[in-house]
């Protein structure tokens, strides 16, 4: 996996090695929420809650929240660039007996920061499609993985240097259980 997404990046660089004529540094500020998509009890190797030993998954959420910080260097009608980012996927609460048969509670959240390469490709004057790979790292200590985000975005601008990208985003992770996020939200592109 780590030689297809190096041949991927070094692809990227040879086809886009063209600078375009207004050639600008753009960075984007993205905030997006959302659901994820993953079987909780499945991801935690947590079996679901039963009456007979009250043990258990007992509570969980899949709330998603995706902060993320992008820089982009535009190649003719395409930008390519990478970002850095985090995700809270999902929140989950388990109910467990000690050796005397009294019961107990643990609980987290799961969250990964990640680094990725993009490719962004204008699809009308103000309609964006962004695609990539990106490496996630789960923050509970257990892995690291590849993951693939795909968004489709609006552009709303305010002056010729600052832009509110509107998207719909989805981060497939290949972690436990493959979560999947999904959700949309607003940011702020800046052109330098």
């Amino acid at each position: 996996m780590k030689i297809q997404i190096t041949l991927m990046v070094l692809s990227l660089s040879v086809l886009f090695a063209q600078p375009a004529n207004d050639s600008k540094l753009i960075i984007n500020l993205q905030n997006n929420f959302g659901y994820t998509v993953v079987n909780v009890s499945e991801a935690m190797e947590i079996p679901e809650s039963s009456d007979i030993t009250e043990e258990g998954l007992v509570d969980w959420d899949q709330f998603n929240y995706k902060g993320l910080v992008q820089v982009f260097i535009p190649r003719n009608k395409f930008m390519i660039g990478g970002e850095v980012g985090f995700n809270r996927l999902y929140r989950w609460e388990e109910r467990y007996k000690v050796s005397s048969g009294e019961s107990r509670w643990r609980w987290g959240q799961i969250w990964t920061w990640h680094l990725g390469v993009l490719i962004q490709m204008k699809v009308a004057d103000i309609y964006y499609v962004t695609s990539g790979a990106g490496v996630y790292t789960f923050m509970n200590g257990s892995g690291t993985t590849v993951g693939f985000p795909l968004a489709i975005g609006h552009d709303l601008r305010l002056t010729d240097n600052i832009t509110l990208p509107i998207e719909f985003r989805t981060d497939i992770i290949f972690g436990e259980a493959t979560p999947i996020a999904l959700g949309g939200g607003i940011g702020i592109k800046i052109a330098l």
